[in-house]
């Protein structure tokens, strides 16, 4: 499959950007990373996880070290890769800074999930930050379609995820990249 060097995951938090975007390097033989993981490091490494660093940042701050994070992967890393592809799985909201979208390349892949999928995912993994006590569902649907106008606007590719297994979501999402590319 000859598929452009770097394929970028987006979509909304628990659409699987990461569980997909690591088994689709794995079987293009790309080399994978994560946005969140890459910004943590901007962060230092000081901070466990993105929540932690956008606690202790604010989302003004994590915005910015995200942005490094890109800069310096797109800067850096790719380049001494030595021509192998790349999947970076995005951030849920890197979609909203705008900084770090000027900056990445590729195809966009939008793993576009129900909004009532995605929230069951985050309750049961805990309720972020972003989402208020007393009405959590009407935050992340106002979020939700917020960032669905985005993603829908930056996507090369629409690829709908739903309840299957991991292992055929991806080879679902394999298809449509090769489907995608065979018309370019």
């Amino acid at each position: 499959m000859a598929f452009m060097r770097t394929i970028l995951m987006g979509g909304i938090k628990h659409c699987g950007k990461t569980t997909l975007g690591r088994i689709a390097a794995d079987r293009l033989g790309y080399d994978f990373f994560d946005l969140d993981e890459l910004t943590v490091g901007e962060g230092m490494g000081t901070w466990g996880s993105a929540r932690e660093l956008m606690n202790n940042f604010g989302a003004d701050g994590f915005r910015e070290l995200e942005a490094m994070a890109v800069t310096s992967l797109i800067g850096k890393t790719i380049p001494e890769l030595t021509g192998k592809g790349v999947v970076l799985s995005l951030g849920g909201g890197t979609i909203e800074n705008t900084e770090a979208m000027a900056a990445l390349r590729g195809t966009m892949v939008y793993l576009l999930a129900p909004c009532e999928l995605l929230y069951q995912r985050i309750d049961l993994s805990g309720k972020p930050a972003f989402l208020s006590m007393e009405s959590p569902y009407e935050d992340f649907l106002n979020l939700y379609k917020r960032r669905d106008i985005l993603y829908r606007k930056f996507a090369d590719l629409i690829h709908e995820v739903d309840e299957s297994p991991k292992e055929l979501n991806a080879e679902r999402l394999l298809l449509a990249l090769e489907d995608y590319h065979g018309g370019k």
